[in-house]
């Protein structure tokens, strides 16, 4: 198998040359860019990565920017600023051999995560347990962006599928697609397998605090967001 490692990028020269500096052997690194100023975009085209720009906000969006440019048989999506470990890449390619999806756990066996608040650790643990009653999965981790798929299971799920411009406004732009991937793989039966792995603090967006970290995410967005698109989904399996 052939695998793309798809990071997306916005002004991450702090962690850029830190994080994918120590990148394992991978076939193609494709780089999404959200509108860098930083210098990211320069670091990243002398070392020859593809670089896509992005055409509107969100990571979903930056997704479905980069995805006709995927040539690997399998896709990591991975955050490049310390969030990601690139030293749980070889194990979840390999783990990727008998699966659809691998997730990278922050909180299986003995992983932890050193960007979580006590806040934000409830929040996971509240929607990985809503999206396992909701669903039938058996996730520990089911919205961590950290995970490899094979590259027709977005399709095959919908997840490519155009929304409507309010819902990518209110939900498309606050959350990434991986919560999507957990439910649709549930609900439709696909391999999907978990391993451990710590989750790193940011590199360059501030540290955790007692109830949120210091970042750009949008906390209460984020949340609002995952109900919503939880809500929908059971929906629509009520009414098929």
């Amino acid at each position: 198998m052939t695998s793309t490692l798809l990071v997306p990028v916005l002004n991450e020269m702090r962690g850029l040359p830190k994080i994918l500096g120590r990148l394992p052997p991978v076939e193609q690194v494709l780089i999404v860019d959200g509108g860098s100023t930083d210098g990211s975009l320069d670091y990243c085209r002398e070392r020859g990565w593809e670089v896509v720009q992005q055409t509107g906000p969100g990571l979903r969006q930056a997704f479905l920017d980069a995805w006709p440019s995927v040539t690997g048989d399998v896709v990591i999506t991975f955050s490049p600023d310390g969030n990601s470990d690139p030293g749980r890449i070889p194990a979840l390619v390999d783990a990727m051999h008998h699966a659809d999806m691998v997730i990278v756990s922050r909180y299986l066996n003995w992983a932890r995560s050193d960007d979580d608040t006590p806040l934000t650790r409830a929040a996971n643990w509240g929607l990985t347990r809503l999206i396992n009653l909701a669903f039938g999965g058996h996730y520990t981790d089911a919205l961590v962006m950290f995970r490899a798929y094979r590259r027709e299971v977005p399709g095959r799920l919908g997840i490519l599928d155009r929304r409507s411009p309010r819902w990518e406004r209110t939900v498309g732009r606050y959350i990434s697609w991986e919560p999507m991937l957990s439910i649709r793989a549930a609900k439709a039966g696909l391999r999907v397998a978990e391993i451990p792995g710590d989750e790193p603090p940011r590199i360059g967006h501030g540290r955790p605090g007692f109830l949120l970290p210091e970042s750009r995410i949008q906390h209460f967005r984020c949340g609002w967001a995952f109900l919503r698109l939880i809500a929908e989904e059971r929906w629509r399996s009520e009414t098929r």
